[in-house]
């Protein structure tokens, strides 16, 4: 039977100087490979959790071996219900229930297959969450396809954005721990597709870098990326509100050429708002009853983002983050100017995604120019260098 074992870990990063020439840094190695778990399912009501051979069911009276294939119907309508293969199995059934596949077993939730074990918890209110429960780098196999294509010509790419996906899901480790999960499996933490989405060089690239995670200084890498910078990254606190000295706008080109991403079908977008539709959401953004007189945009010069909206009115002045904009009109990024035409104001913009951090389209070229992981991680980071934490 696999076996996960919750531990918690202790990272120690040590500099030190080496013959007054350079600094170096040792990486403490963790004994073994985490486990991380992950949120499939939020506040639902009645899940299915599968099994394809022999597995292991736990709740607070104990655990059961369950020998073969079955199919368990859990539900919260009128208080909990366990039944295995349609026969109720628990008496006063309680959550956390937990199943845990033997060696040679794979569990789905709903029809869709998962490595590790499936931990049925509570939620908020009359739901429970689902959260699956496997070793990080197995894990990583079903974000990196969902993160990035994954092919032969790019594997550079696909190992740079492995290390990145593990660097960011160990910075996260108990960032949710009240409610018993680490990330989620959406855009609030990172993709996170299962079995299904796994391919062959995804499953490489993540291979090959194995324990591998980035710094800057003395600090893991909060690993941010997105699909398309547009030719420009962004600040942190373009998008954010702090500066993190790792995350700073660079020009996402050769010293002479296009930019790495012009391939991306988002690198240039327009898109067009009723005039009528855009002062209401401006509206619903400063004081009831105030009068709109003018608005601007307050636009980093560097990084070409839009940092803030300043809004005039006969009640004040009044500031909409460029996040918040982008998000109120559907933007693919904060990267836009807007002007009038006739009944509409047209966002004209580049680039998909926050823009902070490394840009995917980018990452891609120049793996196909042949540049390492590190020379991409570099390019996008400043002052990141890797280390391998597991073997």
């Amino acid at each position: 039977m696999k076996k996960y074992l919750s531990f918690s870990i202790l990272l120690i990063v040590a500099l030190f100087s080496l013959s007054g020439c350079f600094n170096r840094y040792i990486v403490e190695r963790w004994d073994r490979e985490p486990v991380v778990k992950v949120l499939v399912a939020e506040n639902v009501t009645e899940v299915r959790v599968s099994a394809n051979g022999s597995h292991t069911v736990s709740s607070s009276g104990g655990s059961t071996p369950i020998v073969g294939p079955g199919s368990w119907e859990i539900n919260n309508k009128g208080g909990l219900s366990v039944a295995f293969n349609t026969t109720e199995y628990l008496t006063n059934a309680s959550l956390p229930l937990k199943v845990a596949p033997d060696e040679h077993t794979t569990l789905t939730l709903n029809d869709k297959a998962y490595r590790g074990w499936l931990a049925v918890t509570p939620g908020s209110a009359s739901g429970f969450n689902v959260i699956n429960m496997l070793p990080l780098e197995e894990y990583l196999y079903g974000v990196v396809p969902r993160e990035i294509p994954c092919s032969e010509d790019i594997l550079a790419a696909v190992e740079a954005q492995a290390i990145c996906a593990r660097s960011y899901a160990i910075a996260r480790f108990g960032g949710h721990r009240r409610q018993g999960f680490d990330v989620y499996a959406d855009t609030r933490d990172q993709a996170y597709g299962g079995i299904a989405v796994e391919n062959k060089w995804g499953t490489e690239g993540v291979n090959r870098t194995r324990g591998l995670v980035a710094f800057s200084g003395e600090v893991l890498l909060d690993a941010r990326y997105s699909s398309t910078c547009g030719g420009r990254t962004a600040n942190s606190e373009d998008v954010w509100s702090s500066a993190i000295p790792y995350l700073r706008s660079t020009r996402d080109a050769p010293l002479f050429g296009k930019p790495y991403c012009a391939a991306s079908p988002y690198i240039d977008w327009v898109k067009e708002v009723l005039k009528q539709e855009f002062y209401s959401v401006l509206a619903r953004s400063i004081p009831s009853g105030a009068k709109i007189k003018s608005w601007s945009l307050d636009i980093n010069p560097k990084s070409k983002r839009v940092v803030k909206m300043i809004i005039k009115s006969d009640q004040g002045t009044h500031e909409i983050k460029g996040s918040v904009l982008r998000t109120a009109f559907d933007l693919r990024s904060t990267w836009f100017k807007i002007s009038e035409k006739q009944d509409v104001m047209v966002f004209e913009g580049h680039g998909w995604g926050h823009g902070v951090g490394m840009c995917q389209y980018g990452a891609m070229e120049m793996a196909r120019r042949g540049k390492s992981p590190k020379k991409i991680l570099k390019h996008y980071y400043k002052g990141v260098w890797t280390a391998r934490l597991y073997k």
